[in-house]
């Protein structure tokens, strides 16, 4: 028997991994490519099966590390500089870093990461959702690493949610 929306889950897949060898973000995608592919993404969420139920999202986390493939969130494309790179690095029930990398050195950063403690959602309401809140944010500049940048410091206490509906291990 064939899986639901097996054939969007592979297009999926297949269009990813080329944009990640070939270092696209999905912001520099053009309209037409980018639309495609967020066809594949919402069929497969709609009709697919998570092979990690969202329930249990929580579990799998401390230890893992994601990298933001693709947004169907146009807000948050455009808030990112082109080529930027966003990562998530989970450490353990609670603390994640959020990994802002940039392709190119944009005003002598490498990158900037935010050291933030995290949620999960567990009931029904808000299965699945990953909440996580900005404790300090570091930066790599000019070389040196780990400095902390009172600039960002507005950002301090800033909840940021992941709503999750489909994860594939």
């Amino acid at each position: 028997m064939v899986e639901p929306a097996e054939f969007e889950y592979q297009e999926m897949r297949v269009q990813l991994e080329a944009m990640e060898k070939q270092g696209v973000t999905s912001r520099l995608l053009d309209p037409v490519r980018r639309a495609e592919i967020e066809g594949y993404i919402r069929k497969v969420a709609a009709e697919r099966p998570s092979q990690v139920p969202v329930e249990e999202i929580g579990r799998i986390l401390p230890g893992s590390k994601w990298r933001l493939a693709f947004s169907t969130d146009s807000a948050v494309l455009g808030d990112l500089p082109p080529g930027a790179e966003v990562r998530l690095e989970f450490f353990d029930d609670n603390k994640v870093d959020y990994i802002l990398n940039f392709a190119e050195k944009t005003l002598g950063l490498n990158r900037l990461v935010a050291k933030s403690n995290y949620v999960v959602g567990q009931r029904e309401s808000n299965a699945g959702m990953v909440t996580f809140v900005i404790d300090e944010i570091v930066t790599d500049i000019f070389g040196f690493k780990n400095i902390g940048v009172g600039f960002f410091g507005l950002l301090k206490g800033k909840a940021n949610i992941i709503s999750t509906t489909f994860l594939d291990g």
